[in-house]
């Protein structure tokens, strides 16, 4: 068991989960302070990834998307999350959408329909 990691009181944990956890806490500071390499002692699983980069999107292919789904400027904001101004300026090719914007626009031309289903008429009061 685990007497203090930094001059506080020992817990011995309330629960077999708990000790268990506090037992496996002990082991790996006992490994850090022997200056064992730490892949020596418990399995180390690193794995090389690569992520996409997202498609490029200038003022004709943002329009198009807009197009694509058949709605305003203003529509295609709000489900885009930014400001009317900001798409606007999207289309005018005065700025152009950063990564994570032309992440969403690569999923909405990926599957148009399916963003299509989530812009709904509002309902008005009577």
């Amino acid at each position: 068991m685990i007497n203090t990691m930094r001059g506080g009181p020992a817990h011995k944990g309330d629960t077999p989960v708990g000790r268990e956890i506090i037992e496996a806490l002990a082991d790996l500071h006992k490994t850090l302070k022997s200056g064992v390499a730490v892949a020596k002692r418990y399995v180390v699983n690193v794995r090389d990834v690569s992520v996409a980069t997202p498609g490029e999107y200038d003022a004709a292919a943002v329009r198009a998307t807009r197009q694509k789904l058949g709605v305003s400027q203003s529509v295609f904001a709000q489900l885009m999350g930014v400001s009317t101004i900001l798409a606007q300026s999207w289309e005018q090719g005065k700025r152009f959408p950063d990564a994570t914007a032309r992440r969403l626009l690569d999923e909405i031309n990926r599957e148009p329909r399916r963003w299509s289903r989530m812009i709904k008429p509002a309902r008005h009061a009577a």
